[in-house]
């Protein structure tokens, strides 16, 4: 038997967290940065161990399909870049 999803309300207080989580990383690692002079090649390959580390805990200790974390990973990357791509870019005067 499949188990039930959660109510409407649930994901959508989810979301909203998930989305100020979101920005609130967004914000960090770009004070980091700027902070300590960063590359870009070195943000993004910082949060890539992150994103990896956590996958990987994930799977050993919640008992998940690495494989499928994984591909869950790179469909999320895939569309936050291409939904950041299209987004029009503002410049502050």
């Amino acid at each position: 038997m499949k188990p039930s999803s959660p109510p409407p309300e649930f994901l959508a207080h989810d979301a909203l967290y998930a989305k100020r989580l979101v920005e609130a990383v967004t914000l960090l690692v770009g004070e980091h940065a700027a902070e300590h002079h960063l590359t870009q090649a070195a943000v993004l390959g910082s949060l890539s161990w992150v994103l990896g580390r956590m996958i990987g805990a994930l799977a050993r200790d919640g008992g998940a399909d690495l494989q499928r974390l994984g591909e869950f990973i790179v469909r999320q990357l895939r569309q936050a870049a291409v939904g950041e791509f299209a987004r029009r870019s503002y410049t502050l005067q």
